[in-house]
């Protein structure tokens, strides 16, 4: 799937296709380093304390049932935010798209039918070697790379390039 092309730059090309495993997996491994949401608890906190207050003290039942609920839904958005996102990410345009990989020595370049994106290695902020992947991160937004979809040699390269911090 992924070979070296014959040119004085170092090339790998392989192909993933865009399904529910390889959102669970991206969601996983982004969670894992750090990019996971934390609980809005300031405003469960205040939702929950305006809700009692319209009940008790303005005796606004509706109005104050209304917010006690809203934080409820709140709490479950956060308990199953996996399911979600993958959910949204599966239901999404680009679901079930194949996504071609190409890492040469200054870049990396996703092509899809809906969007391409080239990550330069000069202006990629941090590269991160995760269990199953790798995160790119460049102007603050990551993107997750799969390591199932790519040959040994790409995965040794970019671990490389990991070690180098870019």
């Amino acid at each position: 799937m992924s070979s070296p092309k014959e040119n004085e730059n170092l090339s790998f090309q392989s192909q993933f296709k865009l399904d529910k495993a390889y959102y669970k997996e991206c969601f996983e491994e982004s969670e894992a380093n750090g990019l996971a949401i934390k609980p809005k608890y300031g405003l469960l906190i205040l939702l929950f304390a305006l809700g009692f207050f319209a009940i008790y003290g303005l005796q606004e039942h509706y109005l104050g049932n209304f917010l006690i609920l809203l934080a409820v839904v709140e709490c479950l958005a956060f308990y199953y935010r996996k399911a979600w996102w993958v959910t949204r990410q599966a239901l999404s345009r680009a679901a079930g798209n194949v996504v071609t990989v190409s890492i040469t020595d200054n870049q990396i370049i996703t092509k899809a039918s809906h969007a391409e994106f080239c990550y330069a290695f000069n202006a990629i902020e941090k590269l991160i070697e995760t269990e199953q992947g790798f995160l790119v991160f460049q102007s603050n937004k990551p993107s997750y790379i799969s390591k199932s979809g790519l040959s040994a040699e790409a995965i040794e390269f970019l671990s490389q390039k990991v070690t180098k911090n870019i």
